[in-house]
């Protein structure tokens, strides 16, 4: 029998599971994001976050370069660059011109609270259950307007909605001097409608929602806070059709992580299965 001891340097440690998980892992992500086009950054061990647009970031270079950093997180842009190198602070951002870009609605279950049996720790079905009603009530309001929408669990609470056929120019002008200051606009319009007809657009996920520059976690790859993969679902159809249970086996990483998943790497990576202050066998 032995207690075990969560050591100052866990998240140091949860590194060595990371970096297995990269290794064994399939990393698919779907073709209908363009890896090429995207500004993509991961969150270091350290805190610090890193570009790795030096050049064009292919699949393979990507999960080449997350063996590499066993990054905390892996993050891409909204919008799609013609030089996607160049992409930096906001105000140089048009040097790296901007060709296009996804609509995304972050969905959480504290968008708009509904009582449940709520399992304490990272991951709640329950959460995650009223997180799907409310994304599907969200693409069926999207669906007015848009067809090509992909669904990508979080890794933690909620879900991604990606409307990958959005065109600012249905919203407002493109002004060549200004393509950010294009894509705001149309995005604040868009979201201003979607939030008249249907409930979830509380004040920051609307700010965010209405943002060109934000960044989104990539799908297939590890949540930093979950500790959970970033699991594709699918379009609206899928996501109707999808399983809570089967979901949270899909986002568990420990099966890529093998024998290298030391237990302390385990405790940070399901806490709502293990109370530290028990033993175990």
């Amino acid at each position: 029998m032995r207690t075990i001891q969560v050591h100052r340097n866990a998240e140091v440690l949860s590194v060595f599971g990371i970096r297995r998980y990269y290794e064994n892992s399939p990393l698919n992500i779907p073709r209908c994001w363009n890896l090429s086009r995207k500004h993509v950054r991961i969150v270091l061990p350290s805190g610090w976050f890193l570009k790795l647009n030096k050049c064009r970031v292919s699949q393979r270079r990507l999960r080449n370069l997350l063996v590499k950093y066993a990054p905390f997180h892996v993050y891409f842009g909204v919008l799609d660059w013609l030089f996607p190198e160049r992409v930096g602070k906001r105000y140089k951002a048009n040097r790296a011109v901007p060709i296009g870009g996804e609509y995304i609605f972050d969905v959480d279950c504290h968008n708009v609270w509904s009582p449940h049996p709520h399992v304490k720790g990272r991951v709640c079905p329950g959460c995650i259950t009223n997180s799907k009603g409310l994304t599907i009530h969200i693409c069926e309001a999207i669906e007015q307007n848009y067809s090509n929408i992909q669904i990508v669990f979080s890794g933690r609470r909620g879900f991604h909605i990606h409307v990958l056929d959005f065109n600012l120019r249905d919203w407002t002008y493109y002004d060549e001097r200004n393509p950010i200051k294009s894509h705001k606009i149309a995005r604040f319009k868009y979201s201003r409608i979607l939030a008249k007809q249907c409930y979830g657009f509380n004040r920051p996920h609307f700010v965010v929602a209405c943002d060109p520059m934000r960044l989104v976690t990539v799908p297939s790859t590890l949540n930093a806070k979950g500790r959970l993969i970033c699991v594709p679902v699918g379009d609206k159809k899928a996501l109707e059709d999808l399983d809570v249970q089967d979901l949270l086996e899909r986002a568990n990483p420990f099966p890529y992580m093998g024998e290298f998943l030391s237990a302390t790497d385990l405790v940070h990576a399901h806490p709502e299965l293990y109370d530290l202050r028990s033993k175990v066998g």
